[in-house]
């Protein structure tokens, strides 16, 4: 049963009030300027403000869940509160019977609200999730934009038509795919995001699928290579001019750790001292998972050399000094160490031809004569192309790399892809009519090992194969001659061992295979 009363509220004591004693109890008394009539009010316990009732009715009801609620009916009549009190009490009662449907009731509601109401809530949201600064503002203003541009007040008027063709618009524009793809993930998971919190009965943007970067690649990074690292960084050390308040010295320390290490910007930015464990096996370096862009701790391993060259250059620094204070535009830092490394390399050409070459050549040159370009990033670049060139497997690219997904790092750094398949390319036999084909490897149960494995597998089982280390030891397997590896087995000969082999498994007993003794003969 609901019931009906008027709150009690506390308010300042007017101007011009007089204290007087009512019926035992300390009163306030004033003339109302509104009526012209004298008020009087009882005042609270610590005397300091007057106690009167509220305008309008409250009414205190149970809904259909057992939860206590209460609601303003704004209604300063009794009659007129307790007819409101009633009609919430019937509502509540086709919701227990399922007549009013809760849902829909709900989904109406977020619908009344603005979109940028519900933007800021997904703000919050993000926020909460421990996002960074600069993801959450770049993704609000992105979901603001289309927002803006399809005149979604509401966020029922948020279609998957409108959205496109506001990217269509876009693109149409001169807009990078790559671009009009960050403002499409942005705004897809704002509609998912309204989905899983039940503000919408679907996820309006569910069907629309990005576009393909691939065809509308406009920043297209290389790596450098080995000779260009050497020139660059020795430049670079040996400048005494300072480049963003940098000394030349912290520039190549911050360039060798980007290419032993593979880490971002905001990564080095981070690194003290204790980031650094030299003495280990093997020595790391640590980014904490509050500066990770995965958001985990990450413990990347670097060779010894590195760890040699950076033990006297952290010798006496403080523990927790940050040694890499980088600009914000790290790409114009690096472009200028890029130039002025050129520039020292042409000028150190001993004849006018040999400087006429250099100067034609792509070395060192910031946009190169396919349309590639060197910049700071580029060092993550170079440190996974060189890990992959070294025989690694995708699996361990991406480790290194620290990516989510393999498929990142196929798709972004596309010569690994092609190093891997190179490797696999490897195990096919010769195709010259002149030269012996070679011997590939056993992936049946005869027991024939190959010579040596193929690819990046050498480097990875030290020469041995995998049946090879299986078998326990065993190397004096004796080599079938070229007759007997090509014998063609008489078709007689054959039905009657698939006639022997139904017999044994008729029987319940696993057949023989040639190859199992020797993988795993322990004599």
């Amino acid at each position: 049963m609901a019931t009906i009363y008027k709150r009690r509220e506390t308010r300042p004591i007017p101007d011009g009030a007089e204290i007087v004693d009512y019926r035992g109890k300390p009163h306030a008394r004033w003339i109302d300027r509104k009526t012209g009539r004298a008020t009087r009010a009882l005042l609270n316990a610590a005397g300091t403000k007057i106690v009167q009732e509220a305008e309008f009715y409250t009414i205190q009801y149970f809904n259909e869940s057992g939860k206590r609620k209460k609601a303003n009916t704004r209604c300063a009549d009794k009659d007129a509160a307790q007819q409101v009190a009633n009609a919430l009490e019937t509502e509540v009662a086709l919701r227990k019977r399922g007549v009013i449907n809760t849902k829909q009731e709900r989904f109406a509601h977020e619908a009344r609200r603005t979109s940028m109401e519900q933007v800021a809530d997904f703000r919050a949201y993000l926020t909460a999730k421990g996002n960074t600064q600069n993801h959450i503002h770049q993704t609000c203003r992105q979901i603001e934009r289309i927002i803006a541009a399809c005149h979604a007040e509401n966020i029922v008027d948020l279609t998957g038509a409108g959205v496109l063709s506001v990217i269509g618009e876009l693109r149409d524009g001169g807009t990078s795919l790559r671009t009009c793809n960050a403002h499409l993930r942005s705004v897809k998971s704002f509609t998912r995001w309204l989905w899983k919190e039940k503000r919408t009965a679907d996820d309006a943007l569910a069907g629309l699928s990005q576009f393909n970067e691939e065809t509308d690649r406009r920043h297209v990074r290389r790596e450098l290579t080995p000779e260009e690292l050497s020139e660059l960084i020795a430049h670079v050390e040996a400048s005494p001019k300072e480049n963003y308040r940098l000394c030349g010295s912290v520039r190549a320390m911050a360039y060798r750790l980007a290419l032993g290490t593979g880490f971002r910007v905001k990564e080095l930015r981070t690194l003290t001292p204790v980031s650094f464990n030299l003495d280990g096996d093997p020595p790391t370096v640590t980014v904490a998972a509050a500066y990770s862009k995965r958001r985990r701790q990450d413990v990347q391993p670097i060779r010894p050399d590195l760890a040699e060259t950076l033990r006297p250059w952290l010798a006496g620094r403080p523990r927790n000094e940050q040694l890499f204070r980088l600009p914000h535009n790290t790409a114009k830092m690096f472009r200028r160490d890029l130039e002025a490394a050129r520039a020292a390399w042409i000028e150190a050409a001993r004849s006018d031809s040999e400087r006429q070459q250099r100067e034609q050549s792509d070395f060192l040159k910031y946009l190169d004569a396919d349309g590639r370009v060197v910049d700071f990033h580029s060092q993550r670049h170079t440190y996974i192309s060189g890990i992959v060139a070294g025989g690694a497997s995708v699996k361990t690219a991406q480790e290194l790399a620290r990516h989510s997904t393999p498929v990142l790092t196929i798709g972004r750094y596309s010569h690994a892809r092609l190093h891997d398949l190179t490797g696999a390319l490897e195990t096919l036999p010769s195709l010259m009519p002149n030269e012996p084909q070679q011997q590939t490897q056993a992936t049946g149960t005869d027991g024939r090992l190959s010579e040596e494995p193929r690819g990046h597998l050498r480097g990875q089982l030290g020469g041995k194969s995998l049946q090879g280390v299986a078998s326990g030891g065993e190397t004096d397997i004796a080599q079938e001659t070229e007759d007997a590896r090509h014998k063609v087995l008489p078709m007689n000969t054959l039905g009657e061992r698939r006639r022997a082999l139904a017999k044994v498994v008729r029987a319940g007993v696993e057949p023989a295979t040639h190859g199992f003794s020797v993988r795993c003969s322990t004599n």
